[in-house]
């Protein structure tokens, strides 16, 4: 009998470990779109007052600064993958593919090369039509439609876009679905793209052909599905892996094609003076359309967009506090705290309650001080918090200056088991205490360690408190008598 029971077991264990698999070869994959724009996006002062404004302010001439920014909020939200926008390498301002290599060398100097990759989203309104267009005289713009009949044009489309991107970024990096680095190209309307019937299907052939011959690979392409019905070639075997339906006029899609889904989600759309604003409704809307997506099955879903400000789409950290630091509300913002759309993305990750995450001081949602604070301003955010570079490992800024009672707080931060909490922080004095808060009740205070120096770090286990079943929980830690440098604290 006890042999009997022993193959029971073991084929429970190889069902589990199958299952185990098969949900590892079906993950469903969370990623987001990244402008980069070294004219706008990347460096600053940051002096819009849309909806959507960010929390980080950047000085000019930082665009590596705003790289390792995006990336420890792309971290939080445990993205998959990011998609910086590809507009082609002809002189455009600020929009060449070879122009995203810092986020490579951040990625792969914080040890995340292997947890965010980089996927080609193909913005070809302005890669193929704008450019081609302004080739000829007649501007950056899209008033002409691409004319991809032309074999000749094409450079437009792999030359000057694919071949230069995948010459910045590394294999190493490349996000893959099967094995296959993924190309997602945005449009196939015939406003952008034009003549396509037979030769939409012609294009993506001499794609797959070219990234073969100059790199090895055959490229997973994820297309529009306007241009799968513009050009019925499209659809003969071998042309298109899948594709997506873009917004369709509202908050999400859900496409499906050679039995594959893809969802498209977004948090929001334009401004609230727009005829065709989305509103956010203090986060239903985006949670409504990654449920819609992810939670339907799709094995990919693309999220618009990281840093769409423009569009009042973006799901970085958003500014809550003006210049005088006077409190923005949620009609001002369209956010209830900065990280919510970050916390959202998590939510909806394929680890959502990851037992290492990391939150930056800096990030924080909520700050204060019983002593009425520093005096200081910096350029990061509005308001009464001290924030400067630090040389810590990794890089990336601290909250210094810290006075005695001073307190950083986290809204929906998740939790499950029992983690310990660990604080990274830098001191030359000795018997600086500190505590944590969850959920408005104290938990014991603990003394810190005296590391030698205001940039000598180390990190401090606090200990666990208490068990917790995938659950939201908000979370503060008071700095009892101040003089402590603070960077991040981390499940």
């Amino acid at each position: 009998m006890k042999y009997i029971k022993y193959d029971l077991w073991k084929s429970a264990i190889t069902v589990m470990v199958a299952l185990a698999l098969a949900q590892q070869l079906q993950a469903q994959y969370v990623g987001a779109t990244c402008g980069f724009d070294y004219n706008n996006d990347l460096t600053g002062p940051c002096t819009n007052n849309t909806d959507n404004a960010p929390l980080y302010n950047p000085p000019s001439g930082t665009a590596t600064d705003t790289w390792g920014v995006w990336v420890e909020q792309m971290q939080q939200a445990g993205l998959d993958f990011i998609c910086p926008n590809l507009k082609g390498s002809r002189p455009h301002a600020g929009i060449n593919p070879t122009n995203m290599a810092p986020l490579i060398s951040i990625l792969n100097s914080r040890g995340l090369a292997s947890q965010i990759k980089i996927a080609a989203f193909d913005d070809n309104a302005s890669s193929w039509t704008a450019q081609w267009n302004e080739a000829n005289g007649r501007g950056f713009n899209t008033a002409t439609p691409f004319d991809i009949s032309n074999s000749a044009n094409w450079v437009y489309i792999y030359d000057y876009n694919y071949k230069v991107f995948y010459q910045t970024v590394p294999d190493a990096n490349r996000f893959k679905i099967n094995g296959r680095p993924v190309i997602i190209i945005w449009t196939g309307n015939t406003a952008t793209v034009g003549n396509e019937q037979g030769n939409y299907s012609r294009a993506m052939t001499y794609v797959r052909q070219k990234c073969q011959a100059d790199f090895g690979f055959n490229p997973y392409i994820i297309v529009n599905s306007e241009c799968m019905r513009n050009d019925t070639t499209m659809n003969n075997p071998g042309i298109v892996d899948a594709c997506h339906s873009w917004s369709g006029g509202g908050t999400w899609t859900l496409a499906t094609t050679n039995n594959v889904k893809i969802g498209v989600a977004f948090p929001g759309l334009f401004y609230h003076t727009n005829t065709g604003f989305r509103d956010p409704n203090h986060g239903t809307t985006f949670e409504t359309a990654l449920s819609s997506t992810v939670g339907a099955g799709a094995l990919l879903t693309l999220v618009e967009g990281f840093t769409d400000w423009e569009e009042s789409a973006a799901c970085f950290r958003v500014r809550n506090l003006d210049a005088n630091g006077n409190a923005l509300g949620y009609s001002q913002t369209y956010y209830d705290f900065p990280n919510q759309r970050l916390q959202i993305l998590r939510k909806h990750s394929q680890f959502p309650f990851l037992g290492n995450q990391k939150f930056e001081a800096e990030g924080c949602d909520s700050f204060g001080s019983a002593a009425g604070g520093n005096g200081k301003t910096n350029y990061y955010r509005n308001g009464n918090i001290a924030i400067e570079t630090t040389t810590d490992t990794g890089g990336g800024h601290d909250v210094g200056w810290l006075q005695s009672g001073e307190w950083l707080e986290w809204t929906n931060v998740p939790l499950n088991g029992s983690p310990h909490f660990l604080v990274r922080i830098a001191t030359p004095n000795a018997g600086r205490t500190a505590h944590f808060v969850i959920d408005g009740v104290a938990q014991p205070s603990k003394t810190l360690p005296n590391t030698g120096g205001w940039q000598t770090y180390t990190t401090f286990d606090f200990g666990a408190y208490g068990s917790y079943s995938n659950s939201y929980h908000t979370i503060r830690i008071v700095f009892e008598n101040g003089g402590v440098n603070f960077n991040w604290w981390q499940l």
